[in-house]
């Protein structure tokens, strides 16, 4: 937490502070960190033992770190890639301690501050990388939050920004980040919307901003539509399949080998393919056959064959669509034999949401849309545990 302190002078600081949530008042973070200069937003890891925070440091605007013991917080160290040329600010580290995002507006960029992420390593924290142009614009893009399940929420004045800073969400895909949502109001405002931070659960958090007038308040939010852990492509049903019979070798020209597919499909030879139209339960018969007399001379082998859908929620639309158009989004091919399905959850990407099986939704805008169906339900096999499981696929608004 942030509150305003002044100097001897009587100028404005901002330190850290921190505040229990039963309502005590707040109070200073750690005696340790200068409070004669500014400090920003910090980030705490998962066990918490280690922080990083921005601090005004008299060359502008930088990250330092430091390590908890006991209550207090020790051993604070500038980030290796600090430069007086530069500002690097608003750091977040992802839950398993391995990378680093900041803020910054060192040169190379895309105009402005941009984020970059610094992954650690044995030697200590590797080379900023900046996140590309599917997050970053020339305008400022800045505070990002790595959440627990691998969404990034930041501040940005551009991507369809409805009034100075907003925030917006974003994934990571291939190694891309993109997909950018506006978060919905009353999150965002036609003010400055900025330092989002979510619980564990993603359900509820916390944000800045000055909606009311020139300062800045905080507030806090929370959710009824789950967040879900990281998303998986959408795969494909493919239901061809290779019969094989390497052992029976017909001792005559005349004979071949005969495959009865159990479709009503006949097909005829050592190695053959055939593409269902549908699941099912199938039985193939493998005869040896005299093909001059069409007559069977051997009844070689029979056996079921299932198939089988791939496991996993399934998402049914069409794959473009005009701008103001209605499309139907249908999750009722989604094949999960071990789970009880509680509800299913519709992402749009274009920060709408929806539930339901079957929906209705318009885009108003063209572009590419990252469509993610998320499905909540109980294990059937693992004592009613929890399940949530989440695929994404695209669609194309024109």
């Amino acid at each position: 937490m942030l509150v305003n302190r002044v100097d001897t002078a009587n100028r404005p600081l901002f330190n850290l502070f921190f505040v229990q949530m039963n309502g005590d008042e707040p109070r200073l973070l750690s005696r340790n960190i200068p409070v004669n200069a500014h400090q920003g937003t910090c980030t705490v890891s998962a066990d918490g033992n280690e922080m990083f925070f921005s601090s005004n440091d008299g060359n502008g605007q930088h990250i330092y770190s430091a390590r908890r013991s006991g209550s207090e917080w020790i051993n604070i160290q500038p980030f290796s890639h600090n430069r007086a040329s530069h500002t690097t600010t608003h750091p977040s580290l992802s839950r398993d301690g391995t990378r680093l995002f900041f803020a910054s507006n060192m040169p190379g960029g895309y105009g402005g501050f941009d984020i970059y992420v610094s992954e650690r390593t044995l030697r200590g924290w590797g080379p900023p990388v900046n996140l590309g142009p599917g997050i970053n614009t020339p305008e400022n893009e800045m505070y990002p939050f790595i959440a627990a399940n691998g969404e990034l929420y930041f501040s940005s004045a551009a991507h369809g920004s409805m009034g100075g800073l907003d925030i917006f969400s974003a994934r990571e895909i291939n190694g891309e980040w993109g997909f950018v949502n506006r978060l919905e109001e009353p999150v965002n405002s036609i003010g400055d919307d900025i330092s989002f931070t979510a619980k564990g659960d993603g359900l509820s958090g916390y944000f800045s901003s000055n909606r009311e007038g020139n300062t800045f308040n905080v507030y806090s939010f929370s959710s009824l539509f789950p967040v879900f852990p990281q998303c998986f492509e959408q795969e494909e049903n493919d239901y061809t399949y290779i019969f094989y019979e390497g052992g029976i070798i017909p001792d005559s020209s005349n004979l071949t080998l005969m495959w009865d597919l159990g479709d009503g499909t006949v097909k005829y030879g050592e190695e053959v393919w055939h593409t269902y139209a549908t699941t099912g339960q199938y039985e193939i018969f493998l005869c040896v056959i005299d093909s001059i007399t069409n007559i069977i001379t051997n009844h070689v082998a029979r056996y079921e064959l299932e198939v089988l859908d791939i496991e996993q929620p399934y998402i049914t639309a069409v794959d473009s669509v005009a701008v103001g158009t209605s499309v139907s989004f249908d999750a009722s091919k989604s094949f999960l034999p071990d789970i009880d399905i509680d509800e299913y959850y519709w992402m749009f990407g274009d920060g709408t949401n929806k539930i339901g099986v079957r929906v209705e939704h318009t885009y108003t805008a063209a572009g590419v849309y990252r469509v993610q169906l998320g499905v909540i339900g109980s294990s059937k096999s693992v004592g009613g545990e929890q399940i949530k499981i989440t695929v994404c696929r695209e669609i194309i608004v024109y």
